[in-house]
């Protein structure tokens, strides 16, 4: 048993090793990369409003019209993280800008939406 532990420890270390050892791109992206970043985001903010029109008269809810979107678009943002990813970055420096992206597209479609809502309202 206790050489179970130790050989599973040592794989564990040696693994572990290997990933902080790792060498990643800084966050210079080159002008493919840039481009590739740009339109995909573009094409995340296109698709939440896109989703979130088709659902408005659906649902009068901000928060579950946000919601959908999101989950909805999630795909665009997952490809950007694998094409980041296989281009050597770190993932979680890419999980972070991702991070960041949908944060700033869902929040302003929240007040978009909100906005509109009330609109409806009066």
């Amino acid at each position: 048993m206790k050489y179970k532990i130790n050989h599973f420890a040592a794989t564990l270390f040696i693994i572990l090793s290997l990933n902080v050892s790792a060498e990643y791109k800084s966050t210079d992206f080159n002008e493919e990369e840039y481009q590739k970043v740009t339109k995909s985001s573009g094409e995340y903010r296109n698709c939440l409003n896109e989703t979130a029109l088709a659902q408005i008269d659906k649902e009068n809810d901000a928060r579950v019209i946000a919601d959908y979107a999101m989950k909805n678009c999630a795909p665009i943002l997952e490809k950007v993280y694998e094409y980041l990813v296989s281009k050597n970055y770190a993932p979680e420096a890419v999980k972070k800008l991702l991070r960041s992206l949908a944060n700033h597209a869902s929040n302003k479609l929240l007040r978009n939406l909100m906005q509109a809502i009330a609109a409806r309202k009066q």
